[in-house]
């Protein structure tokens, strides 16, 4: 399978937020016109220059991205900049994975309500449910079952949100409340940890040991 190359600001190439092929860029800053002139005379009257945005022009299907400048983000059209597979993920899960990620560069506060929103899913469907998102993070620590990445990925999320000092942040997972400053990423990369471990190993486990026995099978056995 080819890398897919997440798009980024001044790159010469990358996949596509148009058209999603693996293409080289060209980069172009805006100017603006008299609208009324253009539309009425087909003529373009220069009214300076949009030092704001730049654009970037693919190659493959020649068509125009629209970037801002100063914080060098995607504006148009509006895509994640994550490549995670969610093929096993069960689908409320990923929905609200990808709104998180949607919008973490306009809002880290929305992206960190969301993204705990659905950390607190994946730990109370895993049986770790308890009265607030700070308990129940503990409770998923204390049980054993993480490895140990994980479980130091979950502290720092817990210690970065800092749920323990702020009830109202650690049990209404859903508000927009303020956040720390790393802290939406770390969400959303808490979350990938969860879905690899929780969903994506043991699918592949279980289709590598279906595909076994399909062998056992046709030998015979």
């Amino acid at each position: 399978m080819a890398q897919h190359i997440i798009p980024k600001f001044d790159e010469t190439a990358f996949n596509c937020p148009r058209c999603g092929a693996y293409a080289n860029q060209s980069w172009y800053l805006g100017s603006a016109y008299d609208k009324e002139r253009a539309e009425t005379y087909g003529q373009t009257l220069p009214k300076g220059t949009i030092d704001e945005f730049a654009f970037s022009n693919c190659t493959h299907c020649n068509e125009i991205s629209v970037w801002l400048r100063g914080k060098k983000t995607l504006i148009y059209p509006k895509i994640t900049t994550r490549a995670f597979d969610l093929t096993e993920v069960p689908n409320h899960l990923a929905d609200d994975y990808e709104e998180a990620c949607l919008v973490l560069a306009d809002s880290p506060k929305a992206s960190s309500a969301l993204s705990r929103r659905c950390l607190q899913s994946i730990l109370r469907e895993q049986g770790f449910e308890d009265k607030s998102l700070n308990k129940e993070i503990q409770k998923a620590i204390d049980s054993g079952k993480l490895p140990s990445h994980i479980a130091d990925s979950l502290d720092a999320v817990r210690s970065i949100g800092n749920l323990a000092a702020h009830p109202t942040k650690d049990t209404s997972t859903g508000e927009i409340l303020p956040v720390e400053p790393g802290e939406a990423e770390w969400n959303i990369e808490i979350l990938e940890f969860l879905f690899d471990f929780f969903y994506i190993q043991p699918a592949k486990t279980r289709k590598r040991k279906e595909a076994l026995i399909e062998k056992l099978k046709a030998a015979g056995k």
